[in-house]
């Protein structure tokens, strides 16, 4: 029987693989730098062994804030792709929004400002919102 916590490292591999297929160029287009940031500013040595160990063994213990903010990114990433045009979602990653908590910023500038939880959980409310 499959224990709930080697179930949730399984995710916690795939979470992480999704991540760092996104952070290219032909997505989110973010550096390492910037992918640390949002990680809740992980070394590049803690993300490169943490990914390759996702990647090897695909399963990983992360602590809880990572697996937050991996699921916030997903929940953000999902409520974009609900509300952009099909093959667009990049650019409305990447596209400044006029609304109070954007204030003309793109979604990317916005959580590299103010990588708070409470940022990401935000950012995910207001672009979950405009999916209704």
């Amino acid at each position: 029987m499959i224990s709930v916590k080697n179930s949730m490292n399984e995710i916690n591999a795939v979470a992480l693989i999704w991540f760092e297929e996104k952070r290219s160029s032909k997505h989110w287009n973010l550096t390492l730098d910037q992918a640390s940031v949002l990680l809740g500013g992980i070394s590049h040595n803690t993300y490169n062994s943490l990914l390759n160990q996702a990647s090897n063994e695909h399963s990983i213990d992360l602590s809880s804030d990572l697996e937050n903010r991996l699921s916030l990114l997903l929940g953000i990433h999902k409520a974009i792709a609900l509300s952009s045009p099909k093959g667009c979602e990049s650019d409305f990653w990447d596209r400044p929004i006029n609304h109070p908590i954007f204030q003309r910023r793109s979604v990317k500038e916005v959580l590299l400002a103010n990588p708070s939880v409470l940022t990401f959980y935000s950012v995910r409310r207001h672009l979950e919102d405009r999916c209704k």
